[in-house]
């Protein structure tokens, strides 16, 4: 057990949040959801090679040119998650798209018509709720973690490292060099921690396409997106030594967070889908998805309780004087994909996506106000991207029967690998980055595969449609409260002898979350 002086437990507050990989892989990684039309949905999003459907303007542009006739929907519905905390409601109602379809017929033979589209949808949904309780931290402490830190001299000014320094959260000592060193005086017991998050990853696309001859479909969409991310957490840590007289002394905390992220971003899409018999319905799909330049910002409000006590003693609270500008570029997209239909009684399709999370890149802007998309990159944090995710695959599948004319039931699934290439640690000791400068929290989440199921159904009453969808989407993760890299350090070793190499189990987590839509349309 570490023994150290007793030291009064102060605490103040800091507010400022930074990027990091953890963190833009869970907002920029919408290949793991189906979002959209009704039927869309209830065919497990599987419509790069049927088309003619709203939603597909941003999965594969050649879809809108299947289009005959105008088109025009609007959905909306409502989700929950499986983990609820009392502080918050486990679900809400959703608009998730809008959208409508042009059709121009020409006088040619060869294209006979061109059609444009317009489309608002959620491409991700942030609402989640979880607690993930560590009822044993064997020792372990997340100011282990900053006491490293502390003592590699790292700039203090506005992280959680800075907050435990000058507050006395640590013991000081002088090693051999004559250095500064600095230790955790608490052994960990257990932490908490509660979540809560809300917001979308929004889309606007705008879309042109055209037929030719029936037999080819050729489209472009150009999208622009809009974060906006607000999430509160609290992380609450109970601590405690003995004094050599056997007394123990407690040191809890807990910080609450209340972040937000907004910003936007540009890319396009480019696709085609060919029926290369002609007598048969059968169709393959292609198309490609440059990557999403963003420009965000993000900033957060924090306030510190000292837990010593009941009932919990409010510190203090602060607001950081400015958001911490940073540019996003996501990876390319590639997609593949096949389907055909049985006259109008039956159809089926299945889709294939890869890109490249390693590849995901984060920048700061240069002195010209936040304006440019490009900046200084983040050399260490694009590395431990590049060495943390890895490519991802998306397989989606779906089919849909019509038993009688205007009535369709439909089924889909969809499978997405995980991102991750290995179990991935969050050391921030080694994270030379400008990020690291700024941040207050260690903890970090690995996500696993996402399996999605999906059913639906639709009636076609004249020039009116009506679909209904529902989906659940299935995904576990392990969630950290902070890394243990630093049980390995020699200091660490020498100090906590019963300590040393000691592991901190990752809580695991049940993202599940289910959700019902009803899409609206008309064709004129």
């Amino acid at each position: 057990m570490k023994k150290f002086l007793s030291i009064p437990l102060f605490l103040c507050a800091v507010s400022a949040v930074a990027q990091n990989t953890y963190m833009n892989e869970q907002l920029l990684n919408n290949s793991e959801d189906v979002i959209g039309t009704s039927r869309f949905v209830g065919m497990g999003g599987a419509m790069g090679a049927l088309g003619a459907d709203l939603s597909v303007i941003s999965w594969n542009p050649a879809g809108i040119g299947l289009f005959r006739k105008n088109d025009a929907s609007l959905t909306f519905g409502g989700l929950w998650g499986k983990n609820s905390i009392k502080e918050e409601s486990r679900g809400a109602a959703t608009f998730d798209q809008i959208g409508v379809v042009f059709n121009l017929r020409t006088e040619s033979d060869v294209c006979p018509y061109i059609n444009f589209g317009f489309n608002y949808q959620k491409k991700k949904n942030f609402l989640s709720n979880f607690y993930a309780d560590n009822n044993n931290l064997y020792g372990i402490s997340q100011m282990d973690q900053l006491a490293e830190m502390a003592t590699a001299g790292l700039d203090t000014r506005w992280n959680l490292t800075g907050l435990a320094l000058n507050n006395e959260f640590f013991t000081e000592t002088i090693g051999a060099d004559e250095k500064k060193k600095y230790h955790n005086k608490y052994y960990g017991d257990y932490n908490t921690y509660t979540h809560h998050s809300d917001g979308a990853l929004h889309s606007w696309d705008f879309n042109v396409s055209t037929n030719i001859q029936d037999r080819a479909f050729l489209g472009l969409t150009f999208g622009v997106d809009n974060l906006s991310y607000s999430s509160w957490t609290n992380y609450f840590e109970a601590n405690s030594y003995l004094r050599d007289n056997g007394d123990e002394v407690r040191g809890d905390y807990s910080v609450y967070n209340d972040y937000r992220i907004n910003g936007y971003g540009f890319n396009f899409k480019l696709g085609g889908i060919v029926r290369p018999f002609e007598s048969s319905s059968f169709r393959v799909g292609f198309a490609i998805e440059s990557p999403t330049w963003y420009k965000l910002k993000s900033d957060v409000y924090t306030e510190l309780f000292d837990e010593t006590y009941m009932p919990a003693k409010f510190v203090a609270k602060s607001q950081y004087p400015y958001p911490l500008d940073f540019n996003m570029r996501t990876p390319w997209k590639f997609r593949a994909s096949m389907g055909s239909t049985i006259g109008s009684v039956f159809a089926w399709d299945v889709d294939y996506e890869y890109a490249d999370y390693s590849d995901m890149t984060q920048r700061y802007p240069k002195y010209d106000y936040g304006h440019s998309f490009g900046g200084v990159a983040d050399i260490d944090m694009n590395y431990l991207t590049n060495t943390t995710l890895k490519g991802v695959h998306t397989v989606r599948a779906g089919m849909e029967v019509r038993p009688v004319s205007p009535l369709a039931f439909r089924v889909g699934y969809n499978f997405t690998s995980a991102s991750y290439d290995t179990k991935g640690q969050f050391d921030q000791y080694d994270l030379n980055s400008y990020a690291r400068d700024y941040m207050t929290s260690t903890n970090y989440m690995i996500t696993r595969p996402t399996h999605i199921l999906s059913l639906g159904m639709g009636y076609k009453w004249k020039y009116f449609y009506f679909d209904l969808a529902y989906k659940i989407r299935h995904q576990k993760a392990d969630f950290y409260a902070f890394d243990d890299t630093f049980t390995s350090s020699p200091d660490f070793g020498q100090m906590n002898p019963d300590l040393k190499d000691q592991v901190l189990y990752s809580v695991p987590l049940d993202l599940t979350r289910h959700s019902i839509t009803c899409t609206l349309g008309i064709k004129f």
